[in-house]
């Protein structure tokens, strides 16, 4: 009997002294001031915006950031913020502090995933990018993305709805995606391809019934080229659907 309540005791001693610990603790945590600025950005990602500029950004969100305590910052406003950059296409802002013997050094850390590409737009005002979701990023001076390349006479809107189908497809097809290097659109929105094997300019014509299209080249190559070669012709047109039509050089 006696030591059952003595453990009963000792059990309630402990979580008043956990208790005590846990608010003073607490209350440490709360005084803890923000220190240091981290951001993380995928290895693998694309960096239209790197470390410093987001570093800038989340500064101008919030001008006294270091002069707050953690507790005191809105991290949701801060990723609603920097949510604006088109490129950037989910961020996480946290809150860390980190130490021992309750010396604590506040950190705020920035994970961002920037939109992937499918394609690059160019053309005599503009020059930008859009994923597969349509959405526009700009061009930056210190990052290039290799994806295709559409220049000529294509805006943003052309290139949102008409084009936007075919690119998606030849960035997921393995074959098309390896073969095809530019797209230049004429005045009257017909496409011309360059490809990386062969030196053929393949007039694809308007962008409608691209995968028929495609399907039609791609037996040519298998089923003719890999005979004949690929330097006969010089021009290979598929504006019509379901023919082809080559002209030897």
């Amino acid at each position: 009997m006696f030591n059952s309540v003595m453990k009963i005791g000792f059990l309630g001693l402990l979580v008043v002294v956990v208790a005590i610990t846990m608010a003073f603790s607490s209350g440490r945590l709360a005084q803890v001031g923000c220190q240091e600025l981290i951001v993380l950005i995928d290895e693998d990602s694309p960096r239209f915006i790197d470390e410093q500029e987001i570093m800038r950004l989340v500064k101008k969100a919030d001008s006294e950031l270091f002069d707050k305590k953690l507790n005191d910052i809105n991290t949701e406003e801060l990723e609603k913020a920097l949510k604006k950059e088109t490129a950037i296409k989910n961020i996480e802002i946290y809150r860390r502090a980190v130490g021992l013997d309750m010396d604590f050094k506040g950190k705020l850390i920035v994970e961002v995933e920037q939109r992937d590409p499918v394609v690059r737009i160019r053309n005599d005002k503009e020059d930008f990018y859009l994923d597969k979701e349509g959405v526009r990023i700009s061009a930056s001076g210190a990052f290039t993305s290799k994806v295709l390349l559409v220049s000529g006479q294509s805006d943003e809107k052309y290139a949102r709805e008409k084009l936007l189908p075919l690119v998606s497809f030849i960035h997921e097809d393995e074959f098309w995606n390896a073969q095809v290097e530019q797209i230049q659109v004429n005045s009257n929105g017909e496409l011309i391809m360059s490809t990386l094997v062969g030196d053929q300019l393949i007039e694809f014509g308007r962008p409608a019934d691209f995968q028929v299209k495609l399907r039609n080249l791609k037996a040519l190559y298998e089923q003719a080229f890999s005979t004949i070669g690929w330097d006969q012709y010089s021009k290979i047109n598929l504006k019509y659907t379901n023919q082809v039509v080559c002209t030897k050089k």
